[in-house]
């Protein structure tokens, strides 16, 4: 079964920010590190409207690599343990095994749309910088 349909995506961004650890009632997440990642898919929906999907099979790949690298990028010690927001935002959102069923321009243009839901849903309980 498909991690993202038309049907979930939206109430499964709300339960996956909803589960993003937090310090006080604050995500250690930050809406940089969120919007640097909307940036990344929106770059290659964008290009979804001018290129044939095959044509974005590389840029597919290179955004995975780039979460797996963000994912560990930026660490925060709290009560003596290593928290790797991003990383915790990937787990709790399934975002990597949703980017590989991405198969063609619907599927692609659905994930773009989860993104973009967990970006809102931050932002809706209190996500800021």
């Amino acid at each position: 079964m498909a991690i993202l349909t038309d049907e979930n995506y939206v109430d499964k961004a709300e339960k996956a920010i909803l589960q993003l650890r937090k310090k006080n009632d604050e995500f250690f997440l930050t809406t940089s590190q969120i919007r640097n990642i909307l940036s990344l898919t929106s770059s290659i929906s964008d290009k979804s409207n001018v290129r044939n999907f095959e044509e974005l099979n590389s840029d597919l790949s290179y955004l995975r690599v780039r979460l797996v690298y963000q994912s560990r990028r930026n660490e925060i010690r709290f009560r003596g343990e290593k928290i790797y927001p991003v990383e915790d935002l990937l787990l709790q959102s399934d975002l990597l095994e949703a980017l590989k069923e991405v198969k063609d321009k619907v599927s692609l243009q659905r994930f773009c749309r989860y993104m973009e839901a967990l970006v809102a849903y931050f932002k809706f309980y209190g996500g800021k910088d």
